[in-house]
């Protein structure tokens, strides 16, 4: 802390005030996106490397692939697996819903320990910084089971509405990248 002594001369006091570090250090920025009309969810916005629109004709159909996996993408020379984050949630396919246009996906491609994967979204929002101690444990009696093997949590907004946060590394380990 900088301060003005009675002689009048400037001393700086460089002490270890921790606790206001650890609250610096518990603000994270979040993508905040739709999954359906009513519920919300969050990313950590330093996962999410680039949010692309592609053309579900775009997308090349792999026989056999889990529900969710639509395809593959070229991207940026390299093969991205597509996934319908909705549909991996429980919640009815992207292609089938109202809120997704047809002529156009939105992707949402993140990155962790150097591999790629674009989650199909249906509408992205904004990016919110929120408190990690504000964070709430996810349980059975407010998720399914299909979303609640992909969540790191949820918090609550002014409103009192949920807005879940997604835990991508869940979402890797699932397709096992």
């Amino acid at each position: 802390m900088l301060s003005l002594s009675s002689q009048e001369s400037l001393s700086l006091s460089i002490g270890n005030n921790t606790k206001e570090l650890s609250n610096l250090r518990q603000v994270r920025k979040y993508l905040q996106f739709q999954l359906s009309q009513a519920d919300y969810a969050l990313l950590e916005a330093e996962l999410v490397t680039e949010i692309i629109t592609i053309s579900p004709t775009e997308i090349l159909p792999v026989p056999q692939m889990i529900y969710s996996i639509l395809g593959i993408y070229s991207w940026r020379s390299e093969m991205l697996w597509i996934v319908d984050l909705a549909n991996l949630a429980g919640y009815p396919p992207a292609l089938e819903s109202a809120e997704v246009e047809l002529n156009h996906l939105i992707v949402l491609v993140i990155q962790l320990q150097g591999q790629a994967l674009g989650l199909i979204v249906p509408k992205v929002d904004n990016i919110v910084q929120l408190e990690l101690a504000q964070l709430k444990s996810a349980s059975r009696e407010l998720f399914s089971e299909d979303i609640l093997a992909f969540l790191a949590g949820y918090f609550t907004d002014d409103q009192n509405n949920i807005v879940m946060l997604i835990d991508a590394e869940k979402i890797f380990d699932f397709f096992a990248i």
